[in-house]
């Protein structure tokens, strides 16, 4: 049984990959990355404290925690975007069609044959199935929109061919 999708990738996608990658096979420099921002961030309250009675040093402090909090909460979606800006015209779309020994990936700009032990890593979100392929390469599998079997069966199908397991990532 060959199976099938259709994937869009608009910035949802793009960010559920990012999320992926970031949780998959990054996920320990991630950890020390999130470490020292919080790090950073403490240091930077401490120097608030410290220069309260200046204005400008007080406005930077504070611009800084901002900035570096919203970098914290939206890591994935900023990563999503960057990666749309950098991605070639004619890889909106992707159409994947699974076969025993390979599946074979087709854009506007191109067609890929991809061997299953070049996957990395499996994650799940509750739209996607996502294929890590490296430290900054993933691939999305809309559930929606796989066709030839179920989604519990072409999970079955992706684990049995990767010899990975699928890990929930939520989101």
């Amino acid at each position: 049984m060959d199976f099938t999708c259709h994937t869009t990738y608009d910035q949802k996608a793009l960010t559920a990959m990012a999320r992926a990658v970031r949780k998959t096979v990054r996920a320990e420099r991630s950890r020390r990355v999130r470490f020292c921002a919080w790090i950073i961030i403490g240091l930077l309250l401490v120097s608030l404290w410290m220069s309260w009675g200046n204005v400008w040093q007080t406005a930077l402090c504070c611009a800084v925690i901002a900035a570096l909090l919203l970098i914290n909460w939206k890591e994935d979606a900023l990563n999503g975007y960057f990666a749309k800006r950098k991605a070639l015209p004619g890889t909106d779309f992707a159409d994947t069609t699974f076969y025993p020994d390979y599946y074979l990936v087709k854009t506007t700009a191109a067609e890929s044959k991809w061997q299953y032990d070049k996957i990395f890593a499996l994650a799940e979100t509750r739209d996607y199935i996502l294929l890590v392929m490296g430290m900054n390469h993933a691939m999305a599998i809309e559930k929606a929109a796989v066709e030839g079997g179920s989604v519990p069966e072409f999970c079955r199908f992706i684990e049995e061919k990767s010899g990975r397991r699928i890990q929930n990532i939520g989101g």
